[in-house]
């Protein structure tokens, strides 16, 4: 007769072989069948641990990050592994969870850490969070296991948000020397060479493009985007206006703008100050004025007022939070797939903005060690300044207006995310062009609105007097005048914006007037704004 422990040990062996089958069926793209096996299991053992973290697997693979987190938790409960961790501040991570992930990164070492796929995970992870010093640290010792081609990629974007170029562009040559097909590694790239470095990467993307007439539109972005750029280092400011147009082109084909799903949008803003007005108390959060918020259109100087305020000792930089955004939309219980839809202004009365703001608070709590200020600069943030100000009826809003012209060309040349649709505006110029001028109406209409609460500031003059503009901001911020808040160029903090390059030299009007090098292509968009 067995004993019990030959019984239990042939379980354990029993529930292994099943598990086993159950990774090769999840391997195999079998979804359905792993799921059912990874039940059974547990079933009959609800400590097989191993379950729970395929379960969570499969629930991250079909979307389900909050499930996942769960199974994740319940796995950790009974087996507390590093690798279960890291997938835990992987989900928190699609969830959006900042503060989560970077708890949980807290508590692992990275100098005991071995596993290239765990180093590298970890890694992404944090340069999700803007932690891109923490994470070289990950892809220094991945590199030193396994130097592919992805992990050198991943290295070299964090070292480039962190100020390290020749390291970056190091790392990048050896990616593309082991996969010169690599469009996203040719993109990196074209910030970084020089002199003749620019002839030879321009030969490069103009074979590649060429012999792949019909490759994904996101490769043929990434290349154009690349080889636009160094066109415009030689000055030759036509090919690279050209052949952005083409790229662009077929992008719009495949992802057309529609302008009316961004009406709704701004005519939901209107409405909701035709809310508030009818409201008797219409700020309901708390008084907290940690949070500064920069807002505007992409490329028009967020970047820049928030290097110049995290250059002040009681201000940290947030970077571009989702925080706000996703909280709302929890809380407003709004449908559709997206974040920001037309849905959210009709569903907000549903929401408790004390609660968002605490949320919100919560989150951001391990910005600056929840000492002092910090900085959130989502440009997109002011589809949103009505439930700001409910939420932070405190909280500063500071608005960046540039020259017209200027933005949208900086939008047209701009590779935003691709698949983004807030983004598909940037395909056209001319759809650049209602694009913003929807924007400053409604920026307008909420400076009056909220007129001791919200800063507009014109990137012109901010950028040719700074000795007069920049003390005034500070000021507007609440904070004591502190010099180093002139010499951003000294701010260390890592960049991850597409002014990562600009913002490390002195505030400068070097970029101001740029538009008038692709003149050639803005006479239609010249005649909107001269109406």
């Amino acid at each position: 007769m067995s004993s019990p422990s030959q019984i239990n040990g042939q379980t354990q062996k029993t529930h292994m072989d099943i598990y086993q089958k159950a990774i090769t069926a999840f391997n195999n793209g079998d979804i359905q069948g792993a799921h059912l096996a990874c039940v059974d299991i547990l079933k009959a053992n609800p400590n097989f641990h191993q379950s729970y973290h395929l379960l969570a697997l499969i629930n991250i693979q079909i979307h389900q990050y909050g499930k996942a987190g769960e199974l994740l938790k319940r796995a950790i409960k009974i087996s507390d592994t590093t690798k279960y961790r890291i997938e835990l501040a992987k989900t928190y991570s699609l969830l959006g969870i900042s503060d989560g992930v970077i708890s949980i990164a807290n508590t692992i070492e990275i100098k005991k850490l071995n596993s290239f796929y765990e180093l590298d995970t970890l890694g992404v992870i944090l340069s999700r969070v803007e932690q891109h010093e923490t994470a070289l640290q990950c892809f220094e010792k991945a590199i030193a296991l396994k130097p592919t081609p992805e992990i050198l990629y991943n290295f070299a974007v964090s070292a480039k948000f962190c100020g390290q170029h020749q390291a970056a562009q190091t790392a990048l040559n050896k990616a593309l020397k082991l996969k010169p097909d690599y469009h996203q590694a040719h993109f990196a790239l074209a910030d970084l060479t020089q002199d003749k470095a620019i002839d030879t990467h321009i030969v490069q993307l103009t074979k590649m493009l060429e012999g792949t007439p019909n490759a994904p539109i996101d490769v043929t972005l990434h290349l154009s985007h690349a080889l636009a750029k160094e066109y415009e280092k030689q000055k030759n400011y036509g090919l690279a206006f050209e052949t952005l147009l083409k790229a662009k082109s077929q992008k719009a084909k495949q992802l057309p703008y529609n302008r009316q799903d961004d009406q709704r949008l701004f005519d939901g803003l209107y409405k909701s100050i035709e809310n508030l007005n009818k409201q008797s108390n219409r700020n309901t959060g708390p008084n907290s004025q940690r949070p500064i918020f920069v807002v505007g259109m992409p490329r028009s100087g967020t970047t820049l007022v928030e290097r110049i305020l995290s250059s002040h000792s009681q201000v940290t930089s947030g970077g571009e939070l989702e925080d706000f955004s996703l909280l709302l939309k929890h809380a407003s219980q709004s449908t559709g797939n997206s974040v920001l839809n037309h849905n959210l202004y009709q569903d907000s009365s549903k929401v408790d903005f004390t609660k968002v703001a605490k949320a919100y608070l919560a989150r951001t709590a391990h910005i600056g060690n929840n000492q002092g200020k910090f900085v959130d600069k989502l440009p997109f943030n002011f589809f949103y300044l009505p439930f700001i100000r409910q939420a932070f009826p405190k909280a500063k809003i500071i608005c960046l207006l540039r020259n017209p012209l200027d933005t949208c060309v900086g939008n047209f040349r701009q590779l935003f995310s691709i698949n983004n649709p807030h983004y598909n505006y940037t395909h056209s110029l001319e759809d650049c062009a209602w694009f913003y001028q929807q924007f400053e109406k409604w920026i307008q209409t909420w400076s009056e609105f909220d007129p001791q609460g919200t800063k507009l500031l014109e990137y012109e003059r901010l950028t040719k007097n700074p000795q007069q503009y920049v003390p005034e901001l500070i000021n507007f911020c609440g904070l004591d005048w502190q010099t180093q808040c002139l010499q951003i160029e000294s701010n260390t903090a890592p960049v991850s914006t597409a002014s990562k390059m600009q913002v490390r030299q002195p505030i400068n009007q070097k970029s101001i007037g740029s538009w008038k090098r692709y003149q050639a292509y803005t006479t239609d968009i010249e005649a909107i704004f001269g109406q």
